[in-house]
């Protein structure tokens, strides 16, 4: 059964007669009259009475024409469908990124993208960073942005951003007039860890460690924001990356300490499938990050 037999038999059910609904259907009458009988046969039914003067469906017909025309609706929802992906008038884009990343690069660059693209539903999903290349590899998310590149051959990295790790404290803090400071200076003093970034903190501590002075953790936090208020409360310092604190330092509401042995850069890097298929809002997503001024970020 074809959805074309299916299109005729429907023809000539809103025509009334097979001639009609050849003129309609541009086919001759013989034509339309054949298609009909194909498609008797292989229901194994009639579908007209033809033991009548006027045009009548049998029960089967009247059953088939119900299927038949939501076989059409289907068609054409598909069919219009189809055409918005393509146009960008329709679809979703997945994202996969570690928290600094989703929470203060990725926003600004997606205001462009949704500006652009409106009808596009756009989800970002904070994930683990070991995790990140393993779901794009897997095709749960289109793009991904971690710190590290990946070792599937498969995936293509590109670098959108630089960083760098920076030691924060309160306005009030005695160490905040200090033009400049060493790990001595506060080896006395209590930090803050984020515990879902592991590898950072490894880093932190094992700075500490080669610089013979103590870390003293005193509380190990789920957010860059919530790791931001306590210090403002003064519960502690804590070395983040910069782009988590920019308007903070701008603002005042929090100082950098310049601290002297710190020297930590941090990339992001956006993570995507580099053969097969790709969706139209995944590529015009990659091309936007490509081209994004992000040095006007940092700047700014």
């Amino acid at each position: 059964m074809e959805l074309r037999q299916l299109e005729h038999f429907l023809a000539v059910i809103e025509e009334g007669t097979f001639t009609r609904a050849a003129e309609r259907l541009c086919l001759t009458q013989p034509a339309v009259s054949l298609s009909i009988k194909k498609l008797e046969d292989e229901v194994g039914s009639a579908l007209f009475a033809r033991d009548v003067h006027d045009l009548s469906l049998t029960e089967a017909g009247r059953t088939l024409a119900e299927y038949a025309r939501r076989m059409m609706r289907l068609r054409d929802d598909a069919t219009r469908d189809m055409a918005r992906l393509g146009s960008m008038a329709a679809g979703s884009l997945t994202i996969a990124a570690h928290e600094a990343a989703a929470v203060y690069l990725l926003p600004v660059a997606l205001r462009s993208y949704v500006k652009k693209f409106p009808d596009i539903k756009v989800g970002i999903y904070r994930s683990r960073l070991d995790e990140i290349p393993r779901q794009v590899m897997d095709r749960q998310v289109d793009v991904g942005f971690v710190k590290e590149a990946p070792s599937f051959h498969e995936l293509q990295s590109v670098e959108v951003r630089s960083d760098e790790m920076v030691c924060i404290a309160s306005p009030k803090h005695p160490l905040a007039s200090r033009p400049r400071v060493s790990l001595k200076d506060v080896s006395g003093e209590q930090f803050i860890l984020h515990h879902l970034c592991s590898a950072t903190a490894d880093r932190i501590l094992r700075l500490f460690e080669q610089n013979s002075t103590r870390c003293r953790v005193v509380a190990e936090l789920w957010s860059f924001e919530n790791i931001k208020e306590f210090v403002r409360q003064e519960v502690g310092l804590a070395i983040v990356p910069g782009v988590t604190v920019r308007e903070e330092l701008r603002n005042g509401s929090l100082v950098r300490l310049e601290l002297r042995e710190l020297a930590m850069p941090r990339r992001t890097l956006m993570i995507y499938r580099d053969a097969g298929y790709m969706s139209e809002a995944a590529r015009e997503l990659i091309g936007i990050v490509r081209a994004f001024n992000w040095r006007a970020v940092a700047a700014g």
